[in-house]
């Protein structure tokens, strides 16, 4: 009779036992996965902190000894300056503007430019500009 009591409860705290040993299982997987987690995250921000100790540490020591910042880059050299075109042979270039006129008047300058003033009041300029050799 024993035997069948047991095997009673047995077959009842199997049934029962299995669906609370899923969940148990579960959330034992949920919970060591986030302590890895924050283990991982324990680890990256301790290392994280000796980067910064580190890197304050040296730069403690360099200002003890002396040793600045390095001095700024030089400033860039100047632009250059674009090579003067070649002299060579450069053909007259004349200007022209006429009026039809019976009188007129002709004006030579040295430089080379040529007035002419009709009876009419109207100044025709021709400018001629000499060929430049080399």
């Amino acid at each position: 009779m024993l035997s069948s009591v047991a095997d009673l409860q047995q077959l009842l705290r199997g049934n029962t036992n299995s669906q609370s040993i899923a969940i148990l299982n579960n959330v034992m997987a949920e919970t060591i996965g986030m302590s890895m987690h924050n283990a991982v995250t324990a680890q990256h921000n301790a290392q994280m902190l000796n980067s910064a100790t580190t890197t304050s540490t040296c730069a403690r020591i360099l200002s003890v000894i002396g040793a600045g910042a390095p001095p700024p880059p030089p400033p860039p050299p100047p632009a250059p300056t674009p090579l003067p075109t070649p002299a060579g042979p450069v053909t007259p270039t004349q200007t022209t503007t006429t009026t039809p006129t019976t009188t007129t008047t002709t004006t030579t300058t040295p430089s080379g430019t040529t007035t002419t003033t009709p009876a009419s009041g109207t100044t025709t300029t021709t400018t001629t500009t000499p060929a430049q050799g080399n």
